[in-house]
């Protein structure tokens, strides 16, 4: 924590990044028996760690196939509001609990393991979150009983 960041910044196409991320998880999920499906609006440009947004594309789409529900479709939709970029990956579940979601991004939290927990360290959503701070944006967590989605929002390259 101490660290002093060592972010690259520069121009990032998160359009590229985010379909490149889909394509490297397509075979994991299809393996896992969830389809993954996207929808990425095109020339969504910002400025970040292109390692760092990677990382934290790769750690919602991981969490989403280890966490969804068997044969549900994992989705990925990046959009483009007036000043900011929004990514969402959502998947189908069992809802997380209102008093489970407000700890999501805290180090070494663990939701209830009666659950079907699957092994960890509640790390990864906690690195996450850091890089969406890095990058000036948030990152969030909805949960009903429809989907569980991650949404992502940083500021667009100015």
């Amino acid at each position: 924590d101490n660290a002093v960041p060592t972010a690259v910044m520069g121009e990032v196409s998160l359009s590229d990044l985010a379909t490149d991320c889909v394509l490297a998880f397509e075979p994991v999920a299809f393996e896992a028996g969830k389809p993954l499906e996207d929808h990425v609006a095109e020339d969504v440009t910002v400025t970040g760690d292109r390692d760092r947004l990677r990382h934290l594309i790769s750690i919602l789409l991981d969490n989403a196939v280890k966490y969804g529900a068997e044969g549900g479709a994992i989705s990925l939709t990046l959009e483009k509001t007036e000043r900011q970029a929004r990514l969402t990956v959502a998947n189908p579940g069992e809802p997380i609990p209102p008093e489970h979601l407000a700890h999501l991004f805290e180090r070494f939290y663990r939701a209830d393991s009666s659950r079907g927990e699957k092994s960890g360290f509640g790390l990864v959503l906690s690195i996450a979150d850091t890089i969406a701070k890095e990058h000036k944006g948030t990152l969030r967590a909805e949960s009903d009983a429809v989907s569980t989605r991650f949404i992502f929002t940083m500021p667009l390259k100015k």
